[in-house]
């Protein structure tokens, strides 16, 4: 995935798929599905410019071109007011939903990556370079709100915490092994090489989530058997 989005789509556009796809990832955990629809006038008022907001995204989306009216490098075969409509009822259906949920969810940057290629195959859409495309890149998230946790956070969701134990190791064992094997998924969703600067650069990007490069080596001994440990 290589459209980043950054000049493009708005930071609530960036909201708003943070809250569709934890849905998504709710509906995929075995729980109760998310409503059919939902009325948009029973939202905040917060959420119902974060739903102006994908709209916008996506009727620039279905019709090849971006809010300044430049053309876009996103392939939709399913361009079309209906589709537009029909997204837009299930975003708002989405938000609803994680709203009214009783505990906070949250959801990974990796997660979010592998849902959100689903997520735009059922939407018609391909992620190319120079694209705008709804939804965006974990990256952009993070681009845009300085983290990945600060996005979640601005979403209202709950951000993610890794082996965080008062008066112990930052990182534990079960931290480390999650945070390769959710690296892993990313790279897979990114179509990317698994090589130690990825990981630097996965990292960088989530500062603060997941251990260093220099700490993985360290523990493990090596990059190779980082990788062999989850493998």
């Amino acid at each position: 995935m290589s459209d980043s989005g950054k000049a493009h789509t708005s930071s609530p556009a960036v909201l708003g798929a943070l809250l569709f796809i934890t849905a998504r990832s709710l509906d995929s955990a075995d729980v109760p599905g998310t409503p059919a629809s939902a009325d948009p006038a029973q939202l905040s008022p917060a959420d119902r410019d974060i739903l102006a907001e994908v709209e916008l995204a996506l009727a620039a989306q279905s019709e090849g071109s971006d809010s300044a009216g430049e053309p876009v490098g996103s392939a939709q075969t399913t361009g079309s007011a209906s589709a537009v409509t029909s997204t837009l009822a299930e975003v708002a259906a989405a938000i609803a939903y994680v709203r009214g949920r009783a505990e906070i969810p949250s959801l990974t940057a990796s997660r979010y990556d592998v849902l959100r290629k689903t997520v735009l195959g059922g939407l018609g859409a391909a992620s190319v370079k120079g694209a705008t495309v709804w939804p965006p890149t974990s990256q952009t998230a993070v681009q845009r709100f300085g983290s990945w946790n600060e996005a979640l956070k601005s979403a209202g969701l709950a951000t993610n915490k890794i082996g965080r134990a008062k008066g112990q190791l930052r990182f534990d064992a079960a931290a480390y092994d999650k945070a390769i094997g959710e690296f892993l998924a990313d790279c897979e969703s990114r179509g990317l090489a698994t090589t130690y600067k990825s990981y630097t650069d996965y990292a960088a990007e989530h500062k603060g989530e997941v251990p260093s490069a220099a700490a993985v080596r360290k523990f493990y001994g090596s990059w190779n058997a980082a990788l062999a440990a989850v493998g």
